[in-house]
């Protein structure tokens, strides 16, 4: 979103800024910053990094509610990125962070046991091999009737603009998808997705939180562990990013532990000026505030004297709230004993899990636990999480590892936003992301939008063309023309192939027993003696 907005000269502006700092009476009054930029996460960080390269005598400062940097890494959607996702590779190679391949035990084995992995369409869990042919023909049909739709959902999602559908998701996977597995595979990719269930969005509100994270399948693969996933090499939890943009910044430019709680806009001299307030009632005031935070903690700040509009919260009473990213460390690979790979993605189960190192299980447990989490819940998640790998794996020491390390968060939610509020207070985060929303791409996107749109207000000049066109919301490279054939063969599915079957089937009866009545009738007026017309 663009802002038409004069050029002041640098030399203007810091004249006004310390013609405002001169004319405040108050001694107590705090300092007047350029920006303010609340979290320190990866997007925070690269909001602050952006600033700071440009050298343009911006005086700002980074608050973060907790003790150190770098937000929720190496959860869910933040263990790996992919090739694709550009902005993280080149962040990466601009610090010299070295990337690698994410480890997997199964690929420096010396064995030629074919491994298997856990997937979310298998109902009987690794003894599936061992059903019936019914039950693999269904878990066959099952794998195509979700591929097909998600097929769908991306030819739906990847469009320039998305027609409006107010028809409930939770409908229009009923309508779509004839098994309950498939259906149940969807609510699951929705809600750790989005951190919606299908029943709390329509189907425009739905796709277009797809359309941010690239595609369904994109997600679905981001999810899972594939081929081609990148980690830094040495550090699976990216610290040496974090430590890389922190020193970019200047630690001394950060404020840890400082949660900010209250934004006040303010009118002082035809300007607008943030006061900033954290948990203990300690003041900040700035000219303009980047929130890079998540919807979580954006709606747990107040502003004053007029709040944003934003969407509704998930309902918490719905079922899943809470994930545990667990790390599980064993003497030995003991599912490779077993021919499993160690990657599970089992909706049924709420459990996603893979091979990350030398005898070691990562993964996330979701669960409806709300609240704070004391000890027993966390020992209760610690057990349930060990006995699931036990019951996936078919192996008792399953139960025993040397090392377990559980923590605990609500699964993250995503809504838009619009890119800044009152034209002083500006979004960051993955809530007005570019691409591959919820994961690092988008957060280090959304940090760069942010800065871009900062220095458009503060310094205009030090604005390159680059930087506004790789500002834009979405590239419309990844958008795709479909003709109206590919859509109608994307829409194809068992659902819709049964309808059309069923549709021609009903005509066929209905033809059938017409005919069957004009012959009843032709003989009944033949016995009659009467040659029927």
């Amino acid at each position: 979103m663009f802002h038409c907005v004069a050029a002041t000269s640098t030399d203007e502006q810091q004249t006004s800024t310390e013609h405002l700092n001169a004319n405040n009476d108050d001694p107590a009054e705090p300092e007047l910053l350029d920006l303010a930029i609340v979290g320190a996460g990866i997007s925070g960080l690269m909001a602050a990094r952006t600033i700071t390269e440009k050298q343009a005598g911006i005086q700002f400062r980074v608050f973060e509610k907790s003790a150190h940097p770098g937000g929720l890494l190496g959860g869910l959607k933040t263990r790996w990125i992919t090739p694709h996702h550009f902005h993280a590779v080149n962040l990466c190679r601009e610090l010299n962070i070295p990337l690698t391949t994410v480890w997997r035990q199964s690929e420096v084995s010396n064995t030629r046991r074919s491994l298997q992995s856990i997937g979310p369409f298998g109902e009987f869990g690794p003894s599936k091999s061992h059903g019936s042919v019914f039950a693999s023909m269904r878990e066959m049909l099952v794998r195509l009737e979700s591929t097909r739709f998600m097929s769908e959902l991306d030819c739906l999602a990847t469009v320039k603009f998305i027609p409006r559908n107010s028809e409930n998701m939770e409908h229009f996977l009923c309508k779509k998808l004839l098994f309950e597995a498939s259906r149940r595979f969807f609510r699951f990719l929705i809600k750790i997705g989005t951190g919606f269930y299908p029943s709390e969005l329509t189907v425009s509100d739905c796709l277009r939180v797809f359309r941010s994270m690239s595609s369904v399948s994109d997600l679905y693969g981001m999810l899972t562990l594939q081929n081609g996933h990148l980690q830094p090499l040495g550090s699976p939890n990216w610290e040496p990013l974090v430590e890389q943009l922190v020193s970019r910044v200047g630690s001394e430019n950060v404020n840890y532990s400082t949660n900010i709680v209250q934004l006040e806009i303010s009118s002082v001299q035809r300007r607008e000026i943030v006061s900033l307030t954290d948990s203990t009632g300690k003041r900040w005031r700035a000219r303009y505030v980047i929130l890079a935070v998540s919807c979580l903690d954006l709606l747990q700040i107040s502003f004053r004297p007029t709040q944003p509009l934003y969407f509704q919260q998930p309902n918490s009473q719905l079922g899943l709230w809470a994930m545990a990213n667990f790390t599980v460390r064993y003497p030995a690979p003991y599912w490779r004993d077993h021919d499993f790979t160690g990657c599970i993605f089992s909706p049924a189960q709420s459990l996603v899990c893979y091979e990350s190192g030398h005898n070691q299980l990562s993964g996330t447990y979701f669960s409806p636990l709300r609240g704070v989490v004391d000890d027993t819940e966390r020992h209760l998640i610690r057990d349930t999480v060990l006995r699931l790998l036990r019951a996936n794996f078919n192996c008792r020491t399953m139960q025993k590892p040397l090392e377990c390390t559980i923590e605990v968060h609500p699964i993250p939610f995503y809504f838009d936003v619009f890119p800044t509020f009152e034209r002083c207070v500006i979004f960051a985060s993955t809530n007005v992301s570019c691409w591959y929303r919820g994961f690092i791409n988008g957060s280090i996107q959304g940090g760069i939008r942010a800065a871009i749109l900062a220095l458009l207000e503060i310094r205009p000049q030090t604005i390159t063309f680059r930087e506004v066109t790789d500002m834009q919301c979405i590239h419309f490279k990844y958008f795709q023309r479909r003709s109206a054939t590919e859509r109608f063969w994307c829409s194809l599915n068992l659902a819709s192939a049964s309808r059309l079957l069923l549709g021609a089937g009903a005509v066929l009866l209905t033809f059938g027993v017409c005919r069957m009545l004009f012959r009843a009738e032709f003989w009944n007026g033949w016995s009659d003696g009467e040659m029927p017309v």
